[in-house]
């Protein structure tokens, strides 16, 4: 049950009542059971394996997106994530694989298909709804264990995981922090000049949590 939990930790991307396009606070819920609780977009079905929900935003040259997720519930069978779409041209607007033309930034856990911790980070090319493939090795960018080792794991739903992603749209280039060493960013390129896009989307899988505090800016240098 430790392992889980720690796992659960590293992840911060009842019964379900699936909703299509319900408006919250500015949020499009496509596919999953999304509610607004404060100023917490919450997705609270466990069961749901392409919930998603998306937001028009016009996206181009430099964009830095940044939000915190909350764990809530799942994650019983060892199988959970998380991630959020950029630069979508046209949303999806109910379940989806994929989400038109994007690219999807995923927090995955799946210790069963991948070995190791079973935490991943991964990056995923959109050409479809239906067709949506990663751009890279599925286990190039493991997350070990031992980065959770200061995390009070009695206080679990309280922990708010950061995410803060920096991507120029004119180079591909894509910079994410790490949300356990201060200041620390890894870098890679998206496959060269991508198009920009009209929406972002969030989305779970077989994970019920909240997504806050989204702060969207255009920097001035990437």
């Amino acid at each position: 049950m430790k392992r889980l939990i720690v796992l659960l930790c590293l992840l911060f991307l009842i019964v379900p009542a699936f909703l299509f396009s319900q408006n919250l606070d500015g949020w499009t819920a496509a596919y999953g059971d999304w509610k607004m609780v404060g100023d917490r977009l919450v997705q609270r079905s466990t069961k749901a394996g392409m919930a998603q929900a998306f937001m028009r935003l016009p996206q181009s040259g430099i964009m830095q997106y940044e939000f915190d997720v909350k764990y809530v519930d799942g994650g019983a069978d060892m199988f959970a994530a998380f991630g959020f779409h950029i630069g979508i041209d046209s949303a999806a607007r109910g379940k989806s694989w994929g989400n038109g033309k994007s690219f999807l930034l995923w927090l995955t856990l799946d210790p069963k298909f991948y070995g190791g911790s079973g935490v991943y980070g991964q990056a995923y090319y959109s050409e479809t709804n239906s067709i949506m493939d990663m751009i890279h090795a599925p286990k190039a960018y493991e997350l070990p264990m031992d980065r959770l080792a200061d995390i009070n794991l009695d206080r679990m739903a309280m922990y708010a995981l950061p995410v803060k992603v920096r991507v120029n749209y004119n180079t591909g280039d894509v910079k994410i922090w790490d949300p356990t060493i201060p200041n620390y960013f890894y870098r890679f390129n998206l496959g060269g000049p991508i198009r920009g896009g009209n929406y972002i989307s969030v989305r779970t899988n077989s994970l019920a949590a909240s997504f806050g505090n989204f702060k969207i800016t255009r920097p001035s240098s990437f």
